[in-house]
């Protein structure tokens, strides 16, 4: 009951009064983010907006999103220098490109849902950030010690690691656990949605974009080997960048969850 009476105390909160009170709390979160190497300057100024656009929506929907920056981060340290030899990018800290990709569905069903008071659409922000969790978690935790990835496409296919398309043993039970946690979290922070419609939804999300990274997005054919960076004598297929990918599933999994609850 206590919980339920803090809800209830937010509810009716002046969204202006939060919005004061999270830019400030926002940016510093991000400024130290940006000290300890987890995002670049613009990356930073990213996730102020789509942190700022959160929060004023809701303030557990924000802390969920808080849930997601924090795990990610600490997963993408998992292995760095293995990671930086093989030439893996996110190990630098996340630019201004990835935080939009994954940001902006979870900010646009949130804005969407203060522009309406449809809850509907905060759930589909907690599913955007399942998604987005769901992602992250298989593809650090894959790379990192999933060993030699299978094409989704043909998982007879062996491919290097962080070739998009490609999944591991490790990177889909952490793509559950990922999408699992946020469900639990989404209900224990009243953002809304079916528990295990979130939980599945975002499991989706993250299939998904593994099935547009492997067929629409950027890539390299290099005799039997496919390869994320160019080299002579191979050939471009595909046109999306990881980003982009990462936009269309959240987008995707959100609207799937518009329509059938």
């Amino acid at each position: 009951m206590r919980y339920g009476k803090l809800i209830n105390i937010y509810t009716v909160t002046p969204p202006m009064d939060i919005y004061l009170f999270a830019v400030p709390s926002i940016t510093a979160l991000a400024f130290l983010a940006l000290r300890k190497g987890y995002l670049t300057l613009r990356g930073a100024i990213s996730a102020v907006v789509v942190g700022s656009a959160v929060a004023v929506a809701h303030l557990g929907l924000f802390l969920l999103l808080t849930f997601f920056f924090l795990t990610s981060s600490v997963f993408t340290k998992l292995r760095a220098e293995w990671k930086r030899e093989m030439g893996l990018k996110d190990v630098s800290g996340r630019s201004l490109r990835q935080v939009a990709g994954v940001g902006t569905p979870i900010a646009l069903f949130a804005v969407l849902y203060v522009l309406s008071g449809d809850a509907r659409f905060l759930g589909a922000s907690a599913v955007a950030v399942a998604v987005a969790t769901a992602d992250t978690w298989a593809s650090e935790l894959g790379v990192a010690y999933g060993g030699v990835p299978r094409y989704v496409l043909a998982p007879w296919r062996r491919v290097d690691p962080g070739v998009s398309g490609g999944v591991t043993a490790v990177g889909i039970a952490a793509s559950a656990a990922g999408a699992s946690a946020v469900a639990v979290l989404s209900q224990l922070l009243g953002v809304g949605g079916p528990l295990l419609m979130v939980a599945l939804l975002g499991y989706l999300g993250e299939f998904l974009d593994s099935i547009i990274g492997a067929t629409l997005q950027a890539k390299y054919l290099c005799g039997g080997k496919i390869a994320e960076l160019p080299a002579p004598g191979c050939r471009k297929r595909g046109f999306l960048s990881n980003e982009a990918v990462n936009l269309v599933s959240g987008l995707m999994a959100g609207f799937l969850y518009l329509l059938i609850v």
